[in-house]
């Protein structure tokens, strides 16, 4: 009654479809960049767009702002979907929910790949569909899942290849170590995060190498030499990439995107201090529900405390996944502050810890583990939890709240400015300066013109007379912000009009 793998990954469809509607994906799938991390987002299309409108290749990727060369050249993530929209956009037109629906499915796959994968080992559907479904109660996936940034991608990627290597370990078919070596390669290319569980992985394959027994009957790697070399080659890839990323940046534009880690040790006292208050934040509101979050915690120490009753391998795993997120914890602590999204890849910890529960509870307490009861209370927790997420995604997209009160307030009205564009002579062509926009590409992607913002500029008069030089026409100023009138005065002798809150000068 419990085991239908038949048929569960059409439960899982609707279950899927019904939380993204409880969370209002039918809306925010149609909704412009707005919200928390809005910076990143318009990043993130920023680049999509100029791949689509200038036809660039896919190694030299760039962004509407011009930076310090005039080119706009910059790079981060490997442009693998940035590159694919694009191409889909000249197809169907820049429309942004192809982009957000890329995202979701690619999250849908990542998903359902990993049903598949706890069901298999359990034997039990329903178990496996709340595990799922629990992970898709984070605050933080459930807003990233149907965005533009790449750590769900990523994270997604990695889910398929832990699913691949689950299924390479149980028939030893080598056509399955080959998918999860595509997987983590480019889930790594994405953000390197995503390769938590492929090391650990590779931890697996260490100390099978040296000779700890792992599996029951046989070996998990039976070539350990050709193995080597292929797992060897998604480091070297990653680095290959990173390396590039890096020459670009220093070659175009550097200082716009991180291409390094941010670690613990190079913050002082206060900020750390800062850091760790923020972060607590983030538990109570965006990781998972509290209540969500002690169950997990209950869950991991009941796995860790009979061990012994899970498989060693899938202990390993844990163990292994444990030791990566604490030191991607200390190398990447810095941005954990305000940058939620730097988890995503983390929350791979969350269904292993469920599953070796679930394992041990089969094994040690079966009369629990198959009482209806039981179910009943996981059941209870899973809908508190996605009751919890829908007012977590309320409060991220309602324009009433911080998060994107910006947005509203100052932002939008570049989404409507294109008329005034037209009346006052102002086209496509033409360089802008935004000096209100401390971003570096939020306004200009919006307005979807090429330029400057104040990022690096510090409404500085001598870098502004250098971006004239460069070609700038036209100076941006939000009339409800203060400016430096002594830096600016001179740029401001050519008003052009205003356009809400937007003052608009000639340069």
């Amino acid at each position: 009654m419990n085991y239908f793998p038949a048929y569960s990954a059409r439960v899982f469809i609707v279950l899927f479809l019904a939380l993204s509607f409880i969370y209002g994906y039918h809306n925010i799938l149609f909704k412009p960049p707005q919200g928390l991390h809005l910076w990143r987002q318009a990043d993130c299309l920023s680049m999509t767009k100029n791949f689509y409108e200038d036809n660039l290749p896919f190694f030299e990727p760039a962004v509407h702002n011009l930076g310090r060369d005039g080119t706009g050249k910059t790079v981060s993530d490997f442009p693998l979907i940035y590159y694919s929209v694009a191409k889909l956009w000249k197809i169907f037109g820049p429309h942004e929910f192809i982009f957000r629906g890329i995202v979701l499915i690619l999250f849908f796959f990542g998903l359902l790949a990993l049903l598949k994968l706890i069901e298999n080992i359990l034997k039990d559907s329903v178990l496996a569909l709340i595990s799922v479904l629990l992970l898709f109660t984070s605050p933080t996936l459930a807003y990233y899942a149907n965005n533009f940034l790449m750590n769900v991608p990523a994270f997604s990627l990695a889910l398929l290849g832990l699913y691949f290597f689950f299924r390479y370990y149980h028939t030893s078919s080598e056509k399955y170590f080959y998918f999860l070596l595509i997987c983590y390669t480019l889930g790594g290319l994405l953000k390197i995060p995503a390769l938590l569980s492929f090391m650990a992985i590779g931890g697996l394959f260490v100390l099978e190498l040296a000779g700890v027994r792992i599996k029951a009957e046989g070996k998990i790697f039976r070539r350990p030499v050709g193995y080597f070399l292929l797992f060897l080659a998604v480091p070297v890839i990653q680095a290959a990439w990173y390396l590039y990323a890096a020459h670009y940046n220093n070659l175009h534009n550097k200082g716009f995107f991180l291409v390094g880690i941010l670690p613990v040790w190079e913050m002082d006292r206060e900020q750390v201090s800062l850091t760790l208050e923020a972060i607590r934040d983030h538990i109570k509101w965006d990781y998972f529900r509290r209540e969500t979050q002690v169950v997990l915690v209950v869950m991991l120490s009941v796995s860790l405390f009979f061990f012994r009753k899970m498989e060693r391998m899938i202990f390993m795993l844990l163990l292994f996944l444990m030791t990566g997120l604490l030191a991607f914890v200390i190398l990447f602590f810095n941005p954990l502050k305000d940058h939620d999204y730097y988890t995503v890849n983390l929350f791979i910890l969350a269904p292993v810890t469920m599953l070796g529960f679930f394992l041990v509870m089969k094994a040690k307490f079966r009369k629990i583990y198959d009482s209806p009861v039981f179910r009943i209370l996981l059941v209870a927790l899973l809908i508190h939890s996605a009751d919890f997420a829908r007012r977590r995604m309320e409060a991220r997209y309602d324009r009433e709240v911080w998060y994107n009160q910006d947005y509203y307030n100052y932002v939008h009205a570049f989404t409507e400015i294109e008329p005034c564009f037209e009346e006052k002579g102002i086209r496509k062509e033409d360089r802008v300066l935004n000096l209100s926009d401390q971003s570096i590409n939020i306004t200009l992607y919006i307005m979807d013109r090429k330029g400057w913002t104040n990022f690096g500029l510090h409404q500085d008069s001598m870098m502004v007379k250098e971006k004239i030089g460069m070609g700038a026409k036209f100076l941006f100023l939000d009339n409800n912000a203060p400016f430096d009138e002594g830096q600016l005065r001179p740029f401001l002798k050519k008003p052009v009009g205003r356009f809400r809150n937007i003052d608009i000068y000639a340069l």
